[in-house]
């Protein structure tokens, strides 16, 4: 059990700087937590009858749970979708289309569920004619406005790889489907300057992805700018820094292709745009090693912002990176020559704590950012860090949290 610490002024009043506080157990005890960045954490429990119904409670900066609410799977495995600064997160039941459609469970910051199906088909048939079935599930991702799926199709007539978005609005589930770019077969097998789309982040109700492209020698990326009504708003050409490290891109967070295998793919860097900004996080050789740097967009041009060395950096190993776009930087998982870490490049320039990567951190977006015990679920709220020992869970009786000041 935590204790109380308190803080003992000139004035001789007390002020605590944590505490802890119980959550009553339910009928069956939890078995998972989740973090809803920003909100706190959800734990998970399943009712106690033996459907499928799980149970969620919302912890935060209070010292009772926030809400309660529950949703029903309509099997055991079910997938967990959010996105820093989108307002509902997502509970889906199918990753690849069943009969054309997706099945899932929303659920919104006041803590209200809706569940739902959404014939995603449809919307790809509006765009030509494609068999769904042959569409190969790249990303699912939350933004503030829709849920996003990405998908490719080869288009064996025309030898490319044909790419789409579809956006599911969240206030009255309608389908909007767009087509993001084909790709030539032949480029794609020889050109290694040439990539294929993916989603690179979202502010408010514009969208974005993002390919690998090569224009008047220069390298660089084509980004496109949708809305969740899949209206193209802008289509640009972005320069790459030179001399970049090619990067497996290995994904981290609660998206799509962290549940997707095989879905990795070589980067020159990897592009993200979040809070209206561009960023790249890319791997260059110095001083006889290689740095992780972070650059930011300026004026047309990339600048850096902070930096990592790789001082166990080996050339002929792949150097295998995701990243999770965070209001205070980019939150990352990086997997090279032994070091298999979580950590966050800040965009203020600060140093960072590194914790050793677990299954568990996919979960938990704010392990990257404080230092914790493998044990530990850690929640970054305004102003607090809310801490959970994990050990609690699978256990018949109330669960204990602590919540410190920052």
């Amino acid at each position: 059990m935590h204790i109380f610490h308190l803080l003992i002024c000139s004035t001789f009043s007390l002020i605590v700087h944590s505490q802890t506080f119980d959550i009553p157990a339910m009928k069956s005890p939890y078995y998972d937590i989740i973090e809803w960045k920003g909100m706190g954490g959800i734990l998970l429990s399943k009712d106690a009858s033996g459907t499928r119904q799980i149970n969620l409670t919302l912890v935060g900066d209070q010292e009772t749970s926030i809400w309660d609410q529950k949703f029903t799977p309509k099997s055991d495995e079910f997938y967990y979708l959010a996105s820093e600064n989108a307002r509902y997160v997502y509970f889906l039941d199918n990753l690849e289309l069943n009969a054309g459609k997706v099945y899932f469970s929303q659920l919104n910051s006041a803590g209200n569920v809706k569940s739902n199906s959404v014939a995603i088909s449809n919307a790809i048939k509006k765009l030509g004619d494609y068999d769904y079935n042959n569409l190969e599930l790249i990303n699912v991702v939350v933004t503030d406005k829709a849920l996003v799926h990405h998908f490719r199709y080869e288009d064996k007539k025309a030898k490319s790889i044909r790419e789409f978005a579809t956006f599911i609005t969240h206030h009255n589930f309608l389908c909007y489907a767009a087509e993001l770019g084909a790709i030539p077969m032949a480029d794609l097998k020889n050109n290694e300057d040439i990539g294929q789309w993916n989603y690179i982040g979202f502010t408010g109700d514009k969208i974005y992805f993002a390919a690998r492209e090569k224009q008047a020698k220069q390298k660089g990326w084509a980004v496109k700018e949708f809305t969740s009504k899949a209206r193209l708003l802008t289509g640009t050409f972005m320069d790459a820094p030179e001399d970049l490290i090619r990067i497996e891109n290995i994904g981290f967070g609660t998206t799509g292709i962290h549940y997707l295998e095989g879905k990795s793919t070589m980067e020159a860097g990897l592009l993200t745009q979040i809070n209206g900004k561009y960023y790249m996080m890319g791997a260059q050789s110095r001083n006889g090693g290689a740095d992780i740097i972070l650059y930011e967009r300026k004026e047309g041009e990339w600048t850096e912002l902070n930096s990592m060395n790789l001082n166990y950096f080996l050339a002929n190993k792949p150097l295998k990176l995701g990243v999770y776009p965070l209001n205070e930087g980019i939150g990352y998982h990086l997997d090279h020559n032994g070091y298999n870490k979580v950590s966050i490049i800040s965009n203020d320039g600060a140093s960072n704590t590194h914790n050793d990567f677990l299954e568990q951190m996919i979960y938990n977006p704010s392990s990257v950012i404080h230092p914790k015990k493998n044990n530990e679920f850690v929640v970054d709220l305004p102003g607090k860090i809310l801490y959970f020992n994990t050990d609690q869970l699978g256990q018949a009786e109330d669960v204990t949290f602590e919540l410190k000041a920052k």
